[in-house]
């Protein structure tokens, strides 16, 4: 007898569905969200031997339970989280009972059927943390950069923006409520606490961006990656953690579409059509292959065939479509440089193929 297991994981419970090798529900119930809970729960109620698999759904905990349960002799498989939804939207009632028993009859569909999520090595989410709590500062100094120029505005008190560091926005901002204090317009006090709290989080972005610099550069895969025009030791990190393990895509086409950068297409009857890209995948990840394709495209001054081709879409489609299908382009390069482990190979453009080429 073959036994399927489903997860409905919660942050404190997790309901727990045992079907057999027909669907036939086995047994139900419920155990601590917690690997030595669960393990502790079906050991007591089937043969560990007997289990063929143990599906849940991708979400903050698998990566923990996973680890785990694999440790403790359990074939696991981790669900993508939107096939999953899917699957069991099509229940009337929403239940974790239902949904347990709704991922133990997914899982007894094979793998075929099923879209299976690669859990991450310990190093590269310890390194994706790191790039998430450094992305919610950078969120944080834009806001503050936004909110202290708005409130300034009604009274005509503009500040100057631009690509300027931090400290010179901040001088500015003190240069500005100088000017307010000479025309009698009081808010000196209301912008200098968020102002002391731009600094703050300043100096704190600056300490993790240079702890993700010192660890992409000690990295040998960063470093290759880094060799490709427009990517740095963010876009390097970010990409290399979230690819983790590159020979689980068989094509190096098919990362584009991981992280959400090919077009979708809407088929039915006599409607067929395209409607930009899925953004499915990891969202800070396609963030910076977007920023790096920006980069070379607007800022990078050495020619090559890849920003050629990104400029001569620009000037067709507009340089928005321009630079996420560069991105696209950029993550498939940086996937054959890894798996052929080779820097990246810049190649003369003919001069007559650059005139016309500058973008503004």
């Amino acid at each position: 007898m073959a036994y399927y297991i489903g997860l409905d994981v919660s942050q404190k419970n997790s309901a727990i569905c045992i079907v057999d090798d027909k669907g036939k529900v086995v047994i139900e119930g419920g155990a601590l969200s917690r690997p030595h809970d669960i393990y502790g729960w079906i050991k007591n109620r089937v043969e560990i031997s007997e289990v063929a698999k143990v599906g849940l759904e991708a979400g903050n905990l698998s990566s923990w339970l996973y680890s785990g349960l694999i440790k403790d002799g359990l074939p696991v498989i981790v669900l993508e989280a939107f096939q999953a939804h899917r699957f069991l939207a099509t229940q009337r009632n929403k239940t974790d009972k239902n949904d347990a028993r709704g991922l133990a009859q997914l899982v007894r569909m094979g793998e075929d059927f099923l879209k299976l999520v690669t859990v991450r090595s310990q190093a590269s989410q310890e390194a994706r943390a790191l790039l998430g709590i450094r992305q919610h500062l950078v969120n944080q100094k834009v806001d503050l950069e936004n909110h202290i120029s708005g409130i300034l505005k009604p009274f005509g008190l503009l500040v100057v923006r631009g690509n300027v560091c931090a400290e010179a926005f901040r001088n500015r901002v003190v240069d500005v409520l100088c000017v307010a204090d000479d025309r009698g317009i009081n808010v000196r006090e209301i912008i200098m606490p968020s102002l002391n709290l731009y600094r703050s989080a300043c100096e704190q972005l600056a300490i993790l961006t240079k702890r993700v610099e010192d660890i992409a550069n000690d990295n040998p895969v960063c470093k290759r990656l880094m060799t490709v025009p427009g990517v740095g030791p963010v876009v390097s990190l970010s990409f290399s953690t979230a690819v983790d393990y590159p020979e689980r895509f068989k094509k190096s086409s098919d990362v584009g579409a991981y992280f959400g950068l090919t077009p979708r297409q809407y088929q039915s009857g006599e409607t067929n059509h395209i409607i930009g890209i899925s953004k499915r995948g990891d969202p800070m990840v396609r963030r910076h292959l977007v920023q790096a394709a920006t980069v070379l495209l607007m800022h990078n001054k050495r020619w090559c065939p890849l920003k050629a081709w990104g400029v001569k879409l620009a000037k067709k489609h507009g340089i928005s479509k321009a630079r996420v299908a560069v991105a696209r382009k950029l993550a498939i390069v940086m996937h054959r440089m890894w798996i052929n482990a080779e820097d990246f190979k810049w190649q003369a453009v003919a001069k007559e193929e650059l005139e016309g080429l500058q973008l503004s």
